[in-house]
């Protein structure tokens, strides 16, 4: 594989040319791995409440939010209704991760 900006060898698996530091641009080697929504989903059903789901997409802020209302409001019936009820429509609606990366 050659370089696009100086036209120098690289390895196939190259990040970054070695001569000029320019990105290969290949977004697999770069971290961009796609989330499944499946796991999304499921981790929705079963552990929603703690914002699991949430943590997995990298929703930080919703999945704290969910965390501290549950575990300090859990024990109230309203609040966990309040909880079950907003998971219930992420899992339903939420198509991209926090990137803005389609769930595969």
């Amino acid at each position: 594989m050659f370089c696009k900006q100086c036209g120098n060898e690289i390895a196939d698996k190259a990040v970054i040319c070695m001569k000029c530091g320019v990105a290969t641009g290949d977004s697999q080697l770069l971290g961009s791995v796609r989330k499944s929504r499946t796991t999304y989903v499921l981790l929705g059903i079963f552990l929603g409440m703690l914002g699991i789901h949430n943590f997995y997409a990298g929703y930080t802020g919703k999945a704290v939010a969910q965390l501290l209302i549950f575990l300090l409001t859990g024990w109230l019936i309203i609040p966990a209704i309040g909880v079950a009820i907003w998971v219930l429509i992420e899992v339903c609606t939420v198509k991209k991760d926090a990137k803005g990366n389609q769930f595969s």
